[in-house]
């Protein structure tokens, strides 16, 4: 846990400055507990109340995915609110004002302004991504556009813990070619599902997002940065 700590602190040098025993330090000196000695907690009670030990608990692999998700392998999805909440604004109480700027997805396919953070360079890096993503062929286009949204001061419909586009730094594409978890309706292990091509996630992997279509719990239009997860 102590190496996982220490890429959390790495994977945000603007905001964190250390680890100090059992706390997190940030560089305006504000301490938050970590939880590492907490012991290991159900996937679902994780879910509600992360520590940001807990948080760190999954990793991200990025690459192709060799076969499905293993039951409650969500990297990602477990996240201590409060900490990106400091980091990024409560959009709750308008303190991501001013914290945001347009993006235009997809500008020389279906072009689309979207805001997104400007917090960590978020909206810098999905520029990147726009650009690799451009370069791809044709048939990958149908997967993009339109793109589902970005900022969405809304809370995740499972835990009532606020979403990552509720900091803007989260975008959904297309949805009539995803998949979630949810719409199943399924009893006991959840029937994996992607039509989303690798060669997309790819692209975002390379600038530190996420993708949700490598969640047990998966959502395959979802993408968000979480650079602390790569290991």
């Amino acid at each position: 846990m102590r190496a996982k700590l220490a890429r959390l602190v790495a994977a945000y040098p603007y905001h964190l400055a250390r680890i100090d025993g059992d706390a997190l330090v940030w560089t305006d000196g504000t301490r938050m507990p970590v939880g590492a000695d907490r012991p290991a907690r159900p996937f679902d009670a994780m879910l509600k109340d992360a520590t940001i030990a807990d948080q760190l608990r999954q990793d991200y692999s990025p690459g192709r995915p060799d076969g499905r998700p293993p039951r409650d392998h969500s990297p990602g999805r477990l996240r201590h609110t409060a900490l990106f909440v400091k980091m990024y604004g409560d959009c709750r109480r308008g303190g991501a004002a001013g914290r945001h700027r347009s993006v235009t997805w997809m500008p020389r396919t279906r072009p689309q302004d979207l805001p997104v953070t400007t917090v960590n360079d978020v909206a810098g890096r999905l520029d990147r991504v726009i650009e690799g993503l451009e370069s791809l062929p044709d048939r990958f286009r149908a997967y993009l556009v339109p793109s589902a949204g970005t900022f969405n001061c809304r809370a995740v419909a499972d835990t009532g813990l606020l979403s990552m586009h509720a900091f803007a730094a989260a975008i959904d594409i297309n949805v009539q070619h995803s998949d979630y978890w949810a719409w199943a309706r399924s009893r006991g292990d959840i029937p994996y599902r992607n039509r989303i091509p690798y060669e997309i996630a790819e692209v975002f992997e390379a600038e530190k997002f996420i993708w949700g279509g490598k969640w047990y719990h998966y959502d395959t239009m979802h993408f968000e940065y979480r650079p602390e997860l790569f290991g």
